[in-house]
């Protein structure tokens, strides 16, 4: 009899730390057997629901979600339900014990992407949601050690279609600021494209002396600052380069809401490998708003006025300062920047 007693405590014991299959989880493992994708995951929601789960719930459950997804994107490749499946199945992920449930994961989502990139016809918005479905199966390939040279490969391919078809287009383009605007774009879904950083240096050349003010059509999705409606705008209108450094006019546009010292100590310029120089030079002018006119008759302009040391930078006014900059041998310049506490502005120079 003491035995016996043993035998079934031991066994309570071992269900209790592996976990046992309520009615609901079965239930639900059924319907992913069978292919009935959507009724697992009602199951599986029910199961977790109760808090009755087993060691395998995770992964059914995670299953379940990438496979009710990818039948939705056979149906209707811009339905918006794809998402809300591999948004519950990322939530899931960390808890998922098998490999080849995350393989299957990484592998579905960032085929989804590639097909919703290849599209004929799509607009942006729907390309930035296909390169983020790829790059969200790239982070959970690389944190897991799973299927990094599958997703890899799905992502050089998207991006070699993607600058196919477009890159042509954007080289045709004859206003210097619209072809910017277009390289740009496909620099944030590949922006290690080779023929995109080439276009984009000999672009850059031609619109030094431009405010590139393109608001938010161009998401910064590389946090490296291309592009900021609510920061400073730059341009070169003059800039005279040697061998060791340049010196140049630099025009700033704010766009940032607030008022504020512009110091231009504080401006840098910055290499492609991350070195950066300081510039040199206090003098130039920046507008205001000035009553002109005569008493009973008033009104008011903008005007340029002078500064040395530190100028006033006015949100939607303009300043100039006229700065140079010098840099050791192998110095190769990337682009100029201006920070403070309102906003951060950059203005790429090409190389």
């Amino acid at each position: 009899m003491k035995k016996i007693f043993i035998a079934a405590l031991a066994t309570a014991v071992a269900l209790t730390m592996t976990g046992c299959k309520g009615t609901n989880e079965k239930r639900g493992d059924e319907h992913l057997k069978e292919g009935r994708f959507r009724n697992a995951i009602n199951s599986y929601l029910e199961a977790k629901k109760k808090g009755k789960m087993s060691d395998e719930f995770f992964d059914n459950f995670t299953l379940a979600l990438v496979r009710a997804g990818d039948m939705e994107s056979k149906k209707d490749l811009s339905s918006d339900l794809i998402s809300n499946y591999f948004e519950k199945a990322a939530s899931n992920i960390g808890k998922v014990k098998e490999d080849a449930t995350v393989e299957e994961y990484v592998k579905t989502l960032g085929d989804i992407g590639k097909r919703q990139a290849a599209q004929e016809g799509v607009d942006y918005a729907t390309i930035i949601n296909a390169f983020a479905k790829i790059d969200s199966a790239e982070s959970v390939a690389k944190t897991r050690h799973i299927a990094e040279s599958a997703i890899k490969s799905i992502r050089e391919e998207t991006e070699k279609l993607y600058v196919s078809r477009n890159l042509q287009e954007a080289l045709g383009e004859d206003d210097p600021v619209v072809k910017e605007y277009l390289l740009l774009r496909m620099a944030e879904m590949a922006p290690t494209n080779q023929e995109i950083q080439n276009a984009l240096n000999k672009s850059r050349k031609v619109t030094r002396g431009y405010f590139l003010i393109f608001g938010e059509n161009v998401p910064d999705l590389s946090g490296k600052q291309r592009v900021d409606k609510w920061g400073y705008v730059m341009a070169l209108p003059t800039m005279k380069q040697s061998k060791n450094g340049f010196s140049c006019e630099l025009q700033f546009w704010a766009s940032t809401g607030n008022n504020t010292e512009l110091d231009p100590s504080q401006i840098k310029l910055v290499s492609t490998d991350g070195k950066e120089v300081y510039a040199k030079g206090n003098t130039g002018w920046c507008e205001a708003e000035v009553l002109v006119g005569k008493k009973g008759d008033e009104k008011i302009e903008k005007k340029q006025k002078k500064f040395k040391g530190k100028g006033k930078l006015m949100n939607e006014f303009q300043c100039s300062v006229n700065v140079s900059f010098s840099y050791p041998k192998g110095f190769v310049p990337d682009y100029i920047e201006y920070k403070d506490q309102y906003g951060i502005g950059r203005k790429y120079l090409g190389h």
